[in-house]
């Protein structure tokens, strides 16, 4: 009986131990499952073993694998996820953290994520991470974060506003663009792309001044934004130039009747070698028609010297003067010289003064040279 006994014992610790051996707490199997999902690529799984490892649960505690898992689930666009990859090296407290950290929050910034948002605020404000201070990105982002029901984020902004008031509505209104570019606004758009483009109140930002110009021609038809796209593709404004992108551009607006760029495709055509005085002509009426003041003038001038066309003194004054009452002090000029010269008119000296002192006025260098020459009659 002592010895069965003995063998019952024997059998209870070993089952015991096989038993441990094979059991799972909750925990761990939902450690194991989230893991599964994970190395799937489920980005939901990704970011919720990154919270397993930080915390212990199901597992050890392991920074540097919830590191890897928040990352993996930032990639693939996850703005919680690349905040909490930011917060761990933020938490190092040095440069190379600051740094490797800034790629994470702008990603989660850029998503809507309010933390990250208001620590970039931060980060431009001060010049971290390496980059250089900006104060006007900073309130940018401040902004957006107050917008987002962050209360520290709307104090912090007012305190802003009483610093510096001006920069404080010019990013405003930019935000108020942005939102409405979002909305489908064409002007807005167009507003939008050019403070991207030009920078100052915020950082320049060629990609998206680009895809705002875009948008605002080819979904709004604001021919504005087609232009100026043209001419970033045109000049390797901040982006690669691109010639045949930029001449597509340009005769989607002639085929739109947009007078600037007739007047383009008009200088092309005049400045080629050899010059093409029909195109140019042709090009630069078109433009004279639909009121564009330089196009106007090259008519003129295309007239007075037969280029193109026939020679015609009478219509050329026509042409310089319709541009000339726009204010476009090169016509104004022209205009002054054919009648104080008397050139294919009767001299007319007074005449020729007040357009010549209208083109000074407007800022013509060679009218007010010519003006301080001449003994001017009273």
């Amino acid at each position: 009986m002592k010895k069965l006994l003995l063998i019952l014992l024997s059998c209870a610790i070993i089952g015991g131990g096989i038993f441990a051996s094979v059991y799972k707490s909750p925990q761990k199997k939902y450690f194991e499952q989230t893991f599964a999902a994970a190395q799937s690529g489920d980005v939901e799984a990704q970011r919720t073993l990154g919270e397993l490892y930080l915390k212990g649960e199901g597992t050890s505690p392991d920074v540097s694998q919830a590191q890897h898992w928040f990352r993996e689930a930032a990639l693939q666009g996850d703005s919680q996820a690349a905040w909490k990859v930011a917060e761990i090296f933020l938490n190092q407290k040095d440069a190379a953290g600051l740094e490797s950290a800034l790629p994470f929050l702008q990603l989660a910034a850029r998503e809507q994520q309010v933390d990250a948002q208001k620590e970039l605020s931060r980060f431009y404000a001060e010049g971290l991470g390496g980059i250089t201070s900006h104060y006007g990105e900073s309130l940018y982002w401040l902004f957006l974060a107050a917008q987002n029901g962050d209360e520290q984020a709307q104090s912090d902004l007012q305190q802003a506003r009483t610093k510096d008031e001006i920069l404080y509505s010019q990013v405003r209104d930019f935000v108020n663009d942005l939102k409405l570019a979002k909305e489908g606004d064409g002007q807005a758009r167009l507003r939008t792309a050019r403070a991207y483009q030009l920078g100052g109140v915020i950082i320049n930002n060629a990609e998206e001044a680009v895809k705002w110009f875009d948008l605002a021609w080819h979904e709004n038809k604001v021919p504005e934004a087609g232009f100026d796209l043209a001419e970033m593709y045109d000049n390797g404004d901040k982006i690669a130039a691109d010639p045949n992108k930029a001449m597509q551009l340009w005769t989607e607006l002639t085929e739109a009747k947009y007078a600037p760029a007739q007047y383009v495709l008009g200088e092309r055509s005049y400045k080629a070698d050899p010059p093409n005085y029909d195109d140019a002509f042709a090009w630069f009426s078109n433009a004279a028609a639909g009121g564009y003041a330089p196009g106007q003038y090259m008519t003129g001038f295309m007239l007075m010297r037969g280029q193109g066309t026939h020679k015609s003194t009478d219509l050329a004054i026509k042409f310089f003067r319709d541009a000339a009452e726009q204010n476009y002090s090169s016509a104004q000029y022209v205009l002054g010289q054919i009648y104080w010269k008397g050139l294919g008119v009767k001299p007319n000296k007074k005449a020729g003064k007040q357009w010549l002192s209208r083109a000074a006025e407007n800022g013509n260098p060679a009218a007010r040279v010519f003006l301080e020459m001449q003994e001017l009659p009273q």
